[in-house]
């Protein structure tokens, strides 16, 4: 595949940046003007930021409302793969993941089920948070991210509430809003005639829908800097009395990080470059490139957070549900 020219790059920066700051729905007409390119020319772009992975989303999440819960567990099981299968088969998971590290297997589910293997964490889903990508270096994170842990002052610290859950609350969710989350979880931008046709749901309704999306879903517009395929998926396991913190702290990073709290622990899925956290036959002149092991110590030497682990997500399946 030919390189990227750093100019449709930066286009594909524009794009996220309308995306998350305008309206996840905008109109091509209205990224033409700001691109200075005509529609058919940003179409391309978009298609591009797309499909090579520059840009994810814009996707939806539900909220944690009573009526709309979702379970997730964590287990190390002695069969992944054979789990894997037989969930991919379950109506009741949304997703699923085998992972190494701190559990084999991650299971979210729309109901309680029994899970396979020893359970390592279990509990409600929060809702999700998902940061705003900063335009800048893995260099200039760095240095951001060291200077905000040596700052950092535990008396200081003030909840500021990123993540919430709504598990005392419910929300009207009737069938026909069911049936457009899963029409655009994967896709806030599909065109609304082919969805009315096909599940012959007004107009009203479906903009009953949108207009009402920030309260009953969160929106995940995530942002890579050079293709999500170039990085690799961890999921972070933190304890800590100060969340939003580690949320401000890890938002620094260049590539969308995507928080949830399970069980009052605060979990960070997270796709990083793989030398910032591990590398083969790394001697000690040069360890100071594994940041974030480092960034994690002094961390755990501050007080910030009481424990960490994480794993690496080998492979994963999120269904239409």
């Amino acid at each position: 595949m030919s390189a990227v020219p750093e100019s449709h790059k930066r286009q594909y920066r524009i794009i996220y940046e309308l995306l998350w700051s305008k309206d996840p729905r905008i109109y091509v007409k209205d990224i033409a003007s700001v691109l200075h390119v005509d529609p058919r020319t940003a179409s391309r772009r978009i298609r591009e930021a797309f499909e090579l992975g520059y840009i994810v989303g814009p996707q939806i999440r539900k909220r944690s409302y009573a009526n709309m819960t979702e379970y997730i567990y964590f287990t190390n099981c002695k069969n992944p793969l054979e789990a894997y299968k037989r969930y991919s088969k379950d109506e009741n998971v949304l997703y699923h993941a085998v992972m190494a590290g701190f559990a084999n297997l991650w299971v979210v589910s729309r109901k309680e089920i029994e899970v396979e293997g020893d359970i390592v964490l279990e509990g409600l889903r929060s809702d999700y948070y998902v940061s705003h990508a900063p335009d800048h270096s893995w260099e200039t994170a760095k240095q951001v991210m060291q200077r905000k842990v040596e700052e950092f002052n535990l008396e200081e610290y003030t909840s500021t509430g990123f993540i919430k859950n709504q598990w005392n609350k419910t929300i009207e969710w009737d069938i026909e809003f069911e049936k457009l989350y899963r029409e655009f979880k994967y896709n806030l931008r599909k065109s609304l005639t082919p969805i009315m046709k096909k599940h012959l749901i007004s107009g009203q309704k479906i903009y009953e829908f949108l207009d009402n999306l920030f309260e009953c879903c969160t929106i995940a517009t995530c942002y890579f800097p050079e293709g999500i395929s170039l990085y690799d998926p961890y999921l972070f396991l933190f304890e800590t009395d100060y969340p939003d913190f580690v949320i401000e702290l890890f938002s620094e990073l260049p590539t969308s990080p995507f928080f949830f709290q399970c069980s009052d622990k605060l979990f960070l899925r997270s796709y990083v470059e793989r030398q910032f956290l591990r590398c083969e036959d790394l001697q000690i002149a040069n360890i100071g490139q594994l940041y974030i092991p480092l960034l994690i110590y002094d961390l755990l030497k501050k007080g910030i957070i009481k424990s960490e682990e994480h794993a690496i997500i080998e492979y994963s399946w999120s269904k239409d549900l």
